[in-house]
């Protein structure tokens, strides 16, 4: 990979040659984590100033710190596992804040996507979808936190066979309440099927 831009490197590559594709990821994603892996375990040297050096870029670096952490906590030290951990957790709500923010602004986005599917190929013609629908069902899977797997693919299935006007009413509930409720129910009540 030395001396070869990522830009290069995928011009090389066929799209279907799945083996060069996945070697390519291995060898971009250690390369990545090589500086942060080594200041973990610097973190875990025992040697006290390098340590607290080494905890200080890992606070800095946030996002690439977060797996050579997760994967190398130091269980054994109590005050070090607590304090790996609770970086972790920064880091996640940080992203995790990040990612609400970019679908909620989805929400409002009324835009229909392309369909990338052949339309001889399909048995019944598919529900066009917007922006707004694909952010919400996003937002669901991310904060609905109560929800089964299974809770979500039903609830899923039922909001992208609801009517614009009923996905649109479904998304103003939510940007208000910010309450996830099961769409069964929720349409039963209303008298909808």
């Amino acid at each position: 990979m030395e001396n070869k831009n990522i830009s290069s490197l995928l011009k090389e590559i066929k799209l279907t040659d799945n083996k060069k594709m996945d070697s390519l990821s291995k060898d971009i994603s250690e390369e990545s984590r090589k500086d942060a892996v080594e200041l973990v375990k610097i973190l875990h040297s025992g040697k006290e100033e390098e340590a607290q050096k080494a905890a200080m870029v890992l606070l800095s670096i946030g996002d690439l710190a977060f797996n050579p952490l997760l994967e190398s906590l130091d269980t054994k030290n109590a005050d070090n596992f607590v304090w790996e951990a609770d970086v972790l957790i920064s880091v996640y709500l940080n992203n995790r804040n990040k990612i609400t923010s970019v679908l909620n602004s989805m929400l409002l986005d009324k835009r229909k996507l392309n369909d990338s599917e052949p339309q001889a190929l399909m048995e019944e013609q598919p529900v066009p979808r917007r922006i707004c629908d694909e952010g919400y069902l996003m937002l669901r899977r991310l904060t609905a936190f109560k929800e089964t797997e299974e809770d979500l693919m039903i609830n899923e299935k039922i909001f992208l066979n609801m009517t614009d006007d009923q996905k649109d009413k479904e998304i103003e509930r939510i940007k208000s309440s910010k309450e996830w409720i099961s769409l069964i129910e929720h349409l039963s009540d209303e008298g909808i099927d």
